[in-house]
């Protein structure tokens, strides 16, 4: 059918990074194996090939030819999945100078069309989701040097109990208070919903939740940063973090025992102050949920 021809996806990103920065983020495998995927045998030979699975447990084998290369400009190859598709499609990176320290990175997949045989994982949807979380989160954050941190802590306490204390406001200004004594948010948990975290003096970010399940999980997506409780304009340095994500998952060992388990994307500047006052956060929530 004409109507399924030529399926594609793009996705496009200026970063504060010179051009030749962004080339070798994208073409050296002792960088991209930190951002992308660990490709063992890569190469920008044309005519070369490799192979890659997208996880350790070895899910999805992908196999790709190397078309073209305009080495510092563009690297394009063939990306099929043998195991699901007999299809086949092209991948186009191509990276442009904006000026001396500024360049932009676009990303093409065309022929997608040809993995209707794979199911409903294979879909122009699912690439594009997939790219923008690559290249507009991944590659963003290990240019910028922001770092996920990783935080769990087993609470004697129903799954729904240990949910209610965190999320109470009270208590929320109690179990945060490592991080800035007297903190405090404003607005209503729920899907899509626009949250303010303040300060005292009225400073701090706003955020969207991006995904929300009561006692379960939750996403917020971090917009920008507050000023006197005014949201303001994304700038030169909110640039570099918005769009970070923080992730509280909740866990139910038994009917009395939950894990919380967090994640938190962190500018390296903060790196070390949220590995040592997160767990303190943590601590003081524990205390709080098990209390009779």
């Amino acid at each position: 059918m004409e109507s399924m021809k030529n399926e594609k996806v793009e996705t496009s990103m200026q970063f504060d990074v010179p051009a030749r920065d962004l080339w070798d983020a994208i073409t050296n495998p002792s960088h991209f194996k930190k951002w992308y995927f660990h490709i063992p045998h890569f190469t920008t030979t044309v005519g070369g090939t490799f192979d890659f699975y997208e996880s350790e447990a070895r899910k999805y084998l992908h196999h790709c030819k190397v078309l073209e290369l305009e080495p510092g400009r563009k690297f394009v190859h063939s990306w099929e999945h043998p195991e699901q598709s007999e299809g086949s499609s092209v991948v186009t990176w191509l990276v442009e100078p904006v000026d001396d320290h500024h360049s932009r990175l676009t990303l093409t997949h065309e022929g997608i069309e040809s993995f209707g045989d794979a199911g409903e994982n294979f879909t122009p949807e699912k690439y594009q989701q997939g790219w923008d979380a690559i290249i507009k989160r991944s590659l963003r954050n290990y240019l910028y040097l922001i770092e996920k941190l990783h935080f769990s802590i087993n609470i004697n306490a129903p799954r729904e109990k240990v949910w209610k204390t965190m999320w109470d406001k009270d208590n929320y200004k109690l179990w945060t208070s490592p991080f800035c004594e007297g903190s405090y948010y404003e607005g209503d948990l729920a899907q899509d919903a626009r949250i303010h975290f303040l300060s005292p003096e009225g400073n701090g970010t706003y955020s969207d939740v991006m995904f929300f399940k009561e006692h379960s999980l939750i996403v917020f997506r971090h917009v920008g940063n507050l000023k006197n409780c005014q949201e303001q304009e994304i700038d030169d340095e909110s640039r570099h973090w918005t769009g970070c994500f923080e992730v509280y998952r909740l866990v139910e060992i038994n009917a009395n025992t939950t894990e919380l388990e967090v994640e938190v994307d962190v500018t390296d500047k903060h790196i070390e102050s949220m590995k040592k006052k997160f767990p303190l956060g943590l601590e003081k929530l524990k205390e709080l949920s098990e209390k009779h």
